[in-house]
């Protein structure tokens, strides 16, 4: 193996190590755009109250908007570095499918909630925009955890079938998953903010335990 061999798979070893930090990136740009959003109006909110409030809080509603973006795109980071890990350790192929859907189905469900915050910070912005269309609007997005349970789901599966990950991270994925259909489902997705945060510190500094029929024997050199 040459030298320049060994540094590229060095760097790549640690580009997968750092990965899974994207799933603190997530925690942390989801409730810095919470925050910056502040207190959101309901659908019930009277047209004329809308209007007011989004003369003073459109460039916020924007803004939190455009963050959780952002941490949607760290979601789907985590979640293939995750996906990665499963195939890593030769786990069921069905596991990694079910990863795969679930960072999908996930992702996209994020990326609808901050995209309806960002385009009703720009049509609060907007003046000409009757106060009628924006309280339909504001009713039309109110924001559920579609894809969070799947998701969850299938983080479970990745460590109880594949040793993707620790047990207690598993197990808790499992609990906060089926949590969040509950009505302790607001509680439930904060504390699962908190869990991608530590599982992503924890993946990026334990070392994978894979399975000894995987790809690690196979990348060994053959014996003379």
């Amino acid at each position: 193996m040459t030298d320049r061999t060994a540094v590229q798979q060095r760097r790549s070893i640690t580009f997968a190590r750092l990965v899974p930090l994207a799933g603190v990136a997530y925690c942390v740009l989801t409730l810095a755009g919470d925050l910056t959003i502040g207190e959101f109006p309901d659908a019930s909110t009277p047209p004329a109250e809308l209007s007011r409030y989004y003369v003073t809080h459109a460039d916020s509603v924007r803004l939190g908007g455009q963050l959780m973006i952002l941490a949607a795109l760290c979601l789907g980071l985590f979640g293939l570095a995750v996906w990665a890990r499963v195939r890593d350790t030769a786990g069921p192929p069905m596991v990694a499918g079910l990863m795969l859907v679930g960072t999908s189905v996930a992702v996209t469900a994020e990326l609808g909630g901050a995209g309806a915050y960002v385009l009703l910070g720009s049509m609060g912005a907007d003046q000409t925009v009757a106060p009628a269309a924006l309280q339909a609007w504001q009713a039309g997005s109110q924001f559920g955890g579609g894809g969070a349970t799947l998701f969850m789901v299938g983080l479970f599966a990745a460590g109880v079938f594949s040793r993707a990950l620790p047990a207690w991270l598993s197990w808790s994925a499992l609990i906060l998953g089926i949590a969040e259909l509950t009505q302790f489902g607001f509680y439930a997705s904060m504390l699962a903010l908190l869990w991608t945060a530590v599982a992503g510190i924890v993946l990026a500094v334990r070392p994978l335990d894979r399975a000894p029929t995987g790809r690690a024997d196979l990348a060994q050199p053959p014996r003379a």
